[in-house]
C-alpha cells in the first residue's frame, strides 16, 4: 500500500517546530480530544500489553502503544490530562 497525499517531490521536509505545531492544531478542539480518547484505547493505554508466552505479540503490542506515545509527544500536556480512558 502506497499513501500520496499530492505532495510536491521537491517540498521539503518540516523542521522539527512545524511538525510539533501540526500535531497539535490537528488534534487540539473536540475531534481531537474524540480521535485520541479512541487511539488511546485501541493503542493499549489502558491495559497491559505482555501476553506471557508471545514476545512477537507483545512486541506488536508495544509498538502500537509506542505510536500513540510519540503522537502524545507532539502535542500540549494539557490535551493528554483531558483524555479519558478505562485504567
Amino acid at each position: 500500500m502506497i499513501l500520496s497525499f499530492d505532495r510536491k517531490k521537491e517540498q521539503k521536509q518540516l523542521d522539527a517546530e512545524q511538525l510539533h505545531k501540526a500535531y497539535k492544531q490537528l488534534f487540539s478542539g473536540e475531534a481531537g480530544k474524540v480521535i485520541l480518547e479512541d487511539l488511546a484505547s485501541i493503542s493499549g493505554m489502558y491495559r497491559t500489553n505482555f501476553v506471557q508466552g508471545n514476545s512477537r505479540h507483545t512486541s506488536f503490542l508495544e509498538g502500537q502503544r509506542s505510536l500513540f506515545l510519540y503522537i502524545c509527544s507532539h502535542i500540549e500536556e494539557k490535551q493528554i490530562n483531558n483524555i479519558e480512558g478505562d485504567i
